[in-house]
């Protein structure tokens, strides 16, 4: 009796595997970005700030972005896995004012905006339910590049990570064998980077960002 358990044990994940279906697509859609920044800056070490000491950084409106790129799913049965390629251009506004201990200098107030070029890995596991899905898992993020909210001011450096983590939650709808809808929300579990480089001394400011993500795929 011992022994069927154990070939049984063996024999199933190789049955599963074997009724794997694997395909493999493209997709491409829009995304919707928010930059999280409520931060005072504090430049005072900075020689060309010479009317101001302080930077005020708030995030503002969500701007629209694009995405796309490859990916592939392996389904057993009702479950899936969907690992995708992606290359994504993202913005986000933010609100820029310069401060004397603390007072709004006036004029100052100007709305900047953030841009990133990166390229985004995430790994989808998800439950069919007829044509729809529900899924959910977590998404590497490498920054290529970036255009900072503060590039016009002088000595001013932002330090991004290599790579960072978040995850993705959402719905799917496929149209058929080779159409497929994805709605996602995407949140960050890890910092976007250090910090902004003032006058050779680095302040903390975290410019994490959120966003909606909908695209449209297709299955060759």
């Amino acid at each position: 009796m011992k022994r069927i358990f154990l070939i049984a044990l063996l024999i199933i994940p190789f049955t599963m595997v074997s009724n794997a279906q694997i395909k493999f697509g493209i997709k491409a859609g829009i995304t919707s970005t928010s930059i999280k920044a409520d931060d005072v800056i504090n430049v005072a070490n900075d020689p060309n700030a010479t009317t101001y000491n302080e930077l005020k950084v708030k995030g503002q409106n969500a701007k629209v972005g694009f995405q796309g790129g490859l990916m592939a799913r392996i389904t057993i049965v009702k479950l899936y896995v969907q690992p995708e390629l992606l290359f994504t251009s993202t913005s986000g506004e933010v609100e820029v004012s310069e401060l004397y201990n603390g007072t709004v200098v006036d004029g100052t107030q100007k709305i900047k905006e953030q841009k990133f070029n990166q390229i985004d890995i995430p790994i989808m596991v998800g439950y069919k339910i007829g044509p729809a899905r529900i899924q959910g898992g977590p998404i590497a993020t490498i920054v290529l590049n970036s255009t900072s909210a503060l590039k016009d001011y002088n000595n001013y450096e932002e330090e991004f990570n290599g790579a960072t983590w978040g995850y993705q939650v959402g719905l799917g709808l496929d149209l058929g064998k080779k159409i497929t809808i994805d709605a996602k929300y995407e949140g960050n579990l890890s910092k976007l980077g250090d910090g902004i480089k003032v006058a050779g001394e680095t302040r903390n400011f975290d410019s994490r960002n959120s966003q909606f993500v909908v695209t449209l795929g297709y299955f060759f």
